[in-house]
């Protein structure tokens, strides 16, 4: 997938969101640096995309320890 500065629709798109972001696009070679490092920045993410996670289980966000209701201060007193 091509994203970079030089694809159909990303000079007009960055564009866009630099100016909604209040960007100072006056510098050319600056806008230009920054839109290349915004296109590595987009393959990077789109490789994140591809990679095949659905025969992966998510880790449990809690895992309950040796700790017990009846060691709690809560509702003491």
């Amino acid at each position: 997938m091509a994203t970079g500065p030089d694809s159909p629709g990303f000079g007009e798109g960055f564009l866009r969101m630099a100016q909604a972001l209040g960007l100072d696009m006056s510098d050319e070679e600056r806008g230009q640096d920054l839109a290349r490092r915004v296109a590595l920045m987009r393959e990077g993410l789109a490789r994140l995309y591809e990679i095949d996670v659905s025969g992966a289980e998510s880790p449990s966000a809690f895992i309950p320890s040796a700790y017990h209701h009846s060691d709690s201060p809560v509702g003491r007193g």
